[in-house]
C-alpha cells in the first residue's frame, strides 16, 4: 500500500491506496471524469469511484491533514502524490 493525498480546494486528506491505483492514476482520473454524472464533485466522489472499481480495501482513509498549499506542504509528505480537484 502507498500514500495518496486528495483535496478539493480545502483540507488535504491522506489515504492509503493499492500500488496499482498510483500506477494507473492518470488514466483513473480520466476515467473518473467520464464516469461522474455531475459538475459538482470532490475528492470524496473520486474515492467512491475507486471503491466501486477496486473495492473498499484498496483505498482507506488515514487522516485529515488540514489545509495547506503546494508551497507549504509538510516535509514528511514531500514525496506523497497529491491531487487537488
Amino acid at each position: 500500500m502507498e500514500k495518496l493525498m486528495l483535496s478539493a480546494d480545502g483540507d488535504v486528506i491522506l489515504y492509503e491506496v493499492d500500488k496499482q491505483i498510483l500506477k494507473d492514476f492518470d488514466n483513473l482520473i480520466e476515467e473518473f471524469f467520464k464516469w461522474k454524472k455531475t459538475n459538482c464533485y470532490n475528492e470524496q466522489l473520486f474515492v467512491k469511484f475507486l471503491q466501486i472499481k477496486y473495492g473498499n480495501e484498496k483505498i482507506k482513509f488515514i487522516k485529515n491533514l488540514g489545509w495547506f498549499d503546494s508551497n507549504n506542504k509538510p516535509k514528511e509528505y514531500e514525496n506523497v502524490k497529491w491531487y487537488n480537484f
